[in-house]
């Protein structure tokens, strides 16, 4: 029988596919992760594992177009993490550990920049190659870090200065890469450097970063406390998401740092009033964990297994000497900076994760040395292809090493993070 062509036909409208699909991510992902935190591993680890079986390395139900589509749900997870991490910053703390978390966050920083560059530098010859790389192992990832210690209900001395130190570590990242692809650009096609163009753009992104938080810390802290009493709490965490929302936004739009900028924003809050911004962060915590799972799917599911074997001796020597670089300028700015020693043995293990930041400047770096002839174009290639490929390892190794240190520093379940207010449940660990 010939087919009839005015047959009216109701196909499954694309956006339900996705739909669908962003719903299958997030259940795989969630039912992994409490399988992995059944093992004893932390939960964003099994999230990580579901994105990278549901992408492109394996059932490609996740292909790199619709993730990419997805950006913004990385934007928000960011954000609300970012206010979270403020928001358990409190100044009477920081004031008495500001010197060691100065010491800590310059020494781990320089220390991973400086070995990984003298290890690239052997392995390659090239100083440029060696500057780009160093200022890239310089970055640590916050957002697993801050779902592990979610997770576990961490709180003590170890984990304040974790947060304080990868919240900082984004802002010397930033400087540091701004000025090795300056230098590093004047080298390829020859020319001189000015100062200007080293610490410009990094100056402006972190002081446009610290505005627009303290900014918006000040208006969300005087108009939740007109909202505070409503009859209908449920209502008012309307406010304070949107007001993140609204934050990060506007940090993406001025290219501003969207981490440091919330958590400035969160750091306000929770020092300008101790009562109101407990029940703010309480708000955000709330509306947190349904995002940060399909998050570290998306996250996992850009990974590439295949390129793991190609990263090769250099990429293997970023992984060592950057863990190393951690782990040594830790003690040594523990050291002098007077820290605990609870801090000084434990701090290292949990600033192995690596992701948003690198990868982005990695990115960043492809796209502009791409431009500058073949040189260039095999720098940047060389560049993306390295860090992609290490990330994917440090961000399955970064996790186990934050539930190591909060475990040996004896801060697993002490209270204070979403699920463990007022009362935190015991965690079999």
């Amino acid at each position: 029988m010939p087919k009839d062509d005015n047959n009216v036909h109701f196909p499954i409208p694309p956006e339900l596919d996705i739909l669908a699909l962003i719903g299958l991510t997030m259940v795989a992902a969630f039912l992994v992760g409490q399988v992995f935190h059944r093992l004893g591993i932390p939960s964003v680890v099994g999230f990580i594992v579901a994105g990278v079986f549901l992408g492109t390395s394996f059932l490609n139900l996740i292909p790199d177009e619709l993730n990419a589509s997805l950006t913004f749900i990385s934007e928000i997870a960011l954000g609300l993490i970012g206010f979270d991490m403020g928001g358990h910053l409190r100044f009477d703390e920081l004031r008495k550990m500001g010197r060691s978390i100065l010491m800590i966050v310059l020494f781990e920083a320089f220390g991973a920049f400086a070995l990984v560059g003298l290890g690239t530098y052997a392995i390659t010859g090239s100083f440029h190659t060696a500057l780009i790389f160093g200022a890239l192992a310089s970055a640590t990832a916050p957002a697993a870090t801050v779902d592990v210690l979610n997770e576990y209900c961490a709180e003590g001395p170890l984990t304040t200065t974790l947060l304080a130190v990868i919240g900082l570590d984004d802002a010397i990242s930033l400087l540091l890469f701004s000025v090795a692809t300056a230098v590093a650009e004047s080298m390829i096609v020859g020319g001189s450097v000015t100062l200007a163009q080293m610490v410009g753009l990094p100056l402006y992104e972190i002081g446009g970063s610290l505005l627009v938080g303290i900014g918006f810390g000040l208006l969300l802290d005087v108009v939740m406390k007109r909202f505070h009493l409503l009859p209908n709490e449920h209502d008012a965490i309307v406010i304070p998401v949107g007001a993140v929302f609204i934050c990060s936004g506007l940090a993406r739009a001025l290219d501003l740092s969207l981490i440091l900028t919330t958590l400035v924003m969160g750091l306000v809050v929770i020092n300008r009033d101790g009562d109101n911004g407990k029940y703010i962060r309480s708000t955000i915590e709330r509306a947190g964990p349904v995002i940060y799972v399909l998050f570290f799917a998306l996250a996992g599911a850009r990974l590439r297994i295949d390129l793991i074997p190609a990263m090769g001796l250099l990429g293997l020597a970023y992984i060592v000497l950057r863990s190393g670089g951690k782990f040594a300028g830790v003690w040594i700015g523990g050291k002098l900076g007077r820290a605990e020693p609870v801090v000084r043995h434990n701090l290292g293990l949990a600033l192995l994760s690596q992701a948003g930041v690198a990868i982005g400047c990695a990115l960043a770096c492809h796209a502009r040395f791409t431009q500058l002839g073949e040189e260039g174009a095999a720098l940047g290639n060389l560049v993306l292809s390295v860090i992609t490929a290490t990330t994917l390892v440090v961000q399955i190794i970064g996790p186990i090493g934050v539930k190591a240190a909060i475990t040996r520093a004896g801060e697993i379940n002490a209270g204070g993070w979403v699920g463990c207010e007022p009362d935190c449940e015991e965690i079999v660990t």
